[in-house]
């Protein structure tokens, strides 16, 4: 029986956490009184959400191959586009409250309409990604890949179709967490012919 390693377990599976952990202080809507605190939340937030992207990264390191080099493109797309979301529908809108705009003003929404776009793109950058994360680990493991790579598309998925801050997005944090951390555990028995 192979051993595995515990911290590069919870290594990956930290940023998804730590992000549901924020998630509990986030405002579920903008406005003149939380505007700063928004703001810089926010601003700690361009910090944290790379992590995932950086994540699907991690799970392809000393990889070789296509899919690999697949994923790593998702990765940097995600890191590019939920960036450019945090700092649009996050800072900037925070940003304009705080000089006196209304939280519903055209200028306000404008930015959140056009973050909403970015999380899109983002969104379905990791979706492909978890996807062919699920392809890959199913060649090196097999079977051991499945509960991993299922929890993180599944996540993807929620992701998509709820905002992370609103609700029960906390949930969509702790499956993507779950579901890296059983993709890191699963590392311990890939085929030696697929390590780079």
């Amino acid at each position: 029986m192979r051993q595995t390693n515990f911290w590069p377990i919870l290594g990956i599976a930290l940023s998804p956490l730590l992000l549901a952990v924020v998630g509990l202080f986030h405002p579920s809507e903008l406005s003149r009184a939380n505007a700063q605190g928004w703001t810089t939340l926010h601003l700690f937030l361009m910090l944290l959400f790379p992590m995932l992207g950086v994540n699907l990264w991690w799970l392809v390191t000393g990889i070789k191959g296509v899919s690999a080099w697949a994923i790593r493109v998702t990765g940097f797309l995600f890191i590019v586009y939920f960036g450019g979301l945090n700092v649009i529908s996050g800072i900037a809108t925070g940003l304009m409250v705080q000089k006196n705009l209304d939280p519903n003003s055209p200028q306000v929404e404008a930015l959140t309409n056009a973050g909403e776009t970015f999380n899109v793109i983002g969104g379905w950058a990791f979706l492909l990604g978890a996807l062919v994360v699920l392809f890959l680990y199913w060649q090196l493991v097999g079977r051991r890949a499945f509960a991993g790579g299922f929890l993180l598309i599944i996540s993807a998925i929620l992701m998509l179709q709820f905002p992370l801050y609103h609700t029960l997005g906390w949930v969509t944090l702790v499956v993507m967490a779950v579901g890296f951390g059983l993709l890191q555990h699963s590392k311990a028995f890939f085929k030696e012919s697929h390590r780079a």
